[in-house]
């Protein structure tokens, strides 16, 4: 359209010229025409400001691990603890231990009890549930992430659907796994914030139970809708647990909505506390369709956001890079852990994936600002106030 208006002013002006050279010149007496252009420029919109990415927070982080018994069921939980420090507590290097004496050691954390724990105010509670066949610390870089920037971050290990029983081949039925993880996280709730409970006791004191968030991975994701929502199969209910005022749902395992749907419509429809799912463009378990759809139409969250992180795949979310890379510092890897953690690490750490660093950078700060956002005064991305990163797919709502 410019270039044809271009091509008509310069035939326009052609023809005047032409027009004066036929007539002859002008006579001196006769009036002068001035022609006067006015451009218009246009004003550029500010840009939008860079999404600040966030490091380690202020605080030091210990790393705890205690016994949570749920009675009812008679039921021992293994429960790692992350939480802020006091000011000067020093300590070793945490080590996260697997059952065949294996370890991995956390750059950033130290192994400490309740006793050192910062009381320089009530820090919000947030549970995470692990994936299946996984272990309570293995995405310790977002928990102690979380735990650095003033949270107290706990995980269960929940029994029956760990990695000891996926390597052992002795895992639980799907149904039994299915029922009693909302009801290992409401038994863990109820453990933080009772304060007759010798267990936990030491670290109540630094703990607003009154404001509590539920993360999770794949079937985490899972267990982080279905304690929220409340959750039924032939075996037995689990009933909603409403205290729980924000989800963080990390590649959750939603299903299709069919017969067998670990979430039915119902199920999702729910959920209405505010919420950040955050997945993979290439995850191949838990696909974006239609676990994530599914559950960014059927739930009434509010807010609500949904982050996927392109080339990002199921394992992204969580430590299984690292482990490889520290398994070479061992002298000895049991080789079953060493080949356990190459298989699933394929999904996550393979060289078309997006870069662990990335997975982890982008993970924590939106993580750590939506929870900062319900919990506290700081404000939530929205697309429309900050300029979205190229590698990632961002909607709020």
């Amino acid at each position: 359209m410019r270039r044809l208006l271009a091509l008509f002013l310069a035939i326009s002006l052609l023809a005047a010229a032409c027009g004066d050279d036929d007539e002859g010149a002008t006579d001196e007496a006769s009036p002068t025409t001035t022609t006067t252009t006015t451009s218009t420029t246009t004003t550029a919109a500010p840009a939008k400001p860079e999404i600040a990415l966030l490091g380690r927070g202020e605080y030091t982080v210990g790393v705890s691990t205690i016994t949570v018994i749920d009675e009812d069921r008679d039921r021992p939980l293994t429960v790692d603890v992350w939480f802020p420090l006091a000011d000067g507590t020093e300590g070793d290097a945490h080590r996260y231990s697997f059952i065949t004496g294996d370890y991995y050691e956390s750059p950033l954390a130290i192994t400490a009890d309740a006793s050192t724990i910062s009381t320089v105010e009530p820090f919000p509670l947030v549970v995470y549930s692990h994936g299946s066949g996984g272990v309570r610390f293995i995405h310790s870089d977002y928990t102690e992430t979380i735990a650095s920037h003033g949270y107290v971050v706990v995980a269960p290990d929940h029994t029956g659907n760990t990695a000891v029983e996926r390597i052992a081949d002795s895992s639980d039925d799907s149904a039994v796994i299915a029922l009693n993880r909302p009801l290992d996280i409401r038994a863990v709730i109820d453990a933080f914030v009772d304060p007759t409970n010798a267990d936990t006791a030491p670290f109540q004191a630094a703990i607003d139970g009154e404001q509590v968030a539920l993360t999770g991975h794949s079937f985490g994701g899972f267990t982080a809708y279905a304690t929220s929502a409340g959750y039924e199969n032939e075996l037995g209910r689990a009933e909603a647990d409403d205290r729980i005022d924000a989800l963080i749902p990390l590649a959750p395992a939603v299903g299709d909505g069919g017969d067998n749907s670990l979430l039915s419509d119902d199920d999702l429809a729910r959920v209405s506390v505010p919420s950040l799912v955050i997945v993979g463009t290439d995850d191949k378990t838990t696909p974006v369709d239609p676990n994530v759809t599914r559950a960014w139409e059927l739930t009434s969250s509010e807010p609500h956001y949904r982050l996927e992180l392109l080339a990002g795949e199921h394992q992204s979310f969580t430590d299984l890079c690292a482990y490889l890379d520290f398994f070479e510092q061992l002298e000895t890897p049991t080789p079953i852990v060493v080949e356990t953690v190459e298989t699933m690490a394929v999904e996550g750490c393979s060289v078309d994936d997006m870069e662990s660093t990335r997975v982890q950078e982008l993970t924590n700060t939106f993580a750590v600002t939506f929870l900062d956002s319900v919990f506290g005064d700081t404000e939530m991305f929205t697309p429309d106030a900050v300029a979205i990163p190229d590698d990632v797919n961002y909607l709020a709502k």
